[in-house]
């Protein structure tokens, strides 16, 4: 049945905690930041275990049981963050994560060879990590006021990506140095350090009781019933299937071809340069006036980043594909702080952890795709068509978000967000 429905973060009022929202905000992105880092030990350290007793298509196997389970974790992740709130969501996925991450240390020490071990253990931190992310990407408005969402998200996203752009070279130094048993139990270590943390995180005083979500409806029917939504769900997943091709094969494969001798070097340093725009990216998502739509302006940033990524399949050598590449990660992390912040604020709390998973397995859905197509482009019409096809997709999807109702109805500030044309499972 079909009904009109608004939804409004109630006002703020005094509380008698004694642990503060800003206190929260620091511990949870402390211990998450910590958690992210050991997460790119965990990435250089499982290669290290698998290939040197098993090869290249057990390693693939590992993987692919990782990220399988890992999509089944996303798809249960987000109805039960609505549930039982995000924060013990988190709490109980890390409390399984650590003793699996000390697991596959305890095997990488021991020289255990048996892959099922291995394969079992990936499992599990594949399972929990999916089960994770939902929560995790909910998690901002319950600690923050609504008129601090965006900062604090420009700042939780900005220690994500300086974590991915100093973590994988530590994280190597360290594998080479010691072994990957050494780098598995930073990991684990990671975990518990997370746990610690999220255990004095408080949720901040005027947060007004949950609406449980007990409709039974499942994460694709909640999004059905929120226009807004479903747009940006489209967006992003066209918009991930064009930018998947580039990054995973059309980088790659156009570097090779420019200059094989130092590819290595080249496809590090381009990778860096996306790494240090996207932190800019985002502190400058933090720091900048909120515009007043959004979701308008993060569709919009999507049109200069669709033109740099495709001018990097047109120009040669090193320089100016790192160029390039630092514009297009400012303009992806900004786009992405701004529509984080858009979900965190407009949506009801009871249906937040289900259109996350939804956003999320979108992202982590389409790479596989956009990357096996990339790759079939590229044997057929070289790299640069891979750039110039993906960087059409990503235009194509700014373009939809930006004449579609509801983005253009969506103004930020405004009296209410109509963003439902019906509830959730009625």
């Amino acid at each position: 049945m079909s009904q009109s429905s608004k939804y409004s973060i109630p006002a703020e009022r005094g509380s008698g905690r004694r642990r503060s929202p800003v206190s929260s905000l620091a511990l949870l992105v402390a211990g998450q930041g910590f958690s992210g880092f050991g997460d790119q030990f965990f990435v250089v350290a499982l290669p290290g275990i698998v290939l040197p007793r098993h090869g290249s298509a057990a390693l693939g196997t590992v993987l692919t049981v990782y990220g399988v389970f890992r999509l089944l974790g996303l798809l249960l992740g987000g109805p039960v963050a609505d549930r039982w709130t995000p924060r013990p969501v988190m709490l109980a996925a890390d409390v399984v994560r650590a003793p699996a991450a000390g697991l596959l240390c305890a095997l990488a020490w021991n020289g255990e060879d048996r892959l099922w071990a291995l394969g079992a253990a990936t499992a599990v931190l594949g399972l929990a990590g999916g089960a994770f992310l939902p929560a995790n990407f909910a998690v901002i408005p319950d600690v923050v006021e609504e008129s601090r969402v965006q900062t604090a998200n420009s700042r939780n996203y900005a220690t994500a990506q300086a974590v991915a752009l100093t973590g994988p070279v530590v994280a190597g130094v360290f594998v080479a140095r010691l072994g990957p048993g050494p780098a598995l139990a930073v990991d684990a270590a990671s975990f518990v350090v997370s746990v610690a943390t999220l255990w004095f995180v408080r949720p901040r005083p005027d947060l007004a009781r949950r609406e449980q979500g007990r409709s039974g409806a499942g994460m694709w029917a909640v999004v059905r019933g929120f226009p807004l939504f479903r747009v940006i769900l489209t967006v992003a997943a066209v918009g991930n299937l064009g930018f998947a091709g580039i990054l995973e094969v059309g980088l790659p494969a156009l570097l090779h071809e420019n200059a094989p001798a130092t590819f290595s070097t080249a496809y590090g340093i381009v990778l860096g340069a996306f790494g240090l725009g996207a932190l800019a990216g985002s502190v400058a998502a933090g720091v900048l006036r909120a515009p007043r739509n959004p979701v308008r302006a993060a569709v919009l940033l999507m049109l200069p980043q669709a033109a740099l990524l495709g001018a990097v399949g047109l120009v040669g050598g090193q320089v100016w594909p790192a160029a390039l590449f630092l514009g297009a990660g400012a303009a992806n992390a900004a786009g992405n702080v701004l529509l984080i912040t858009v979900v965190h604020t407009t949506l009801p709390a009871a249906v937040r952890g289900r259109v996350s998973g939804a956003l999320l397995v979108a992202s982590f859905g389409i790479f596989p795709v956009g990357a096996l197509l990339a790759g079939l482009m590229a044997s057929a019409a070289g790299p640069r068509t891979v750039f110039l096809l993906g960087a059409v997709l990503v235009a194509a999807a700014g373009v939809a978000g930006l004449v579609s109702g509801p983005v253009r109805a969506f103004a930020k500030g405004g009296e209410s967000h109509d963003v439902r044309d019906e509830r959730p499972g009625h």
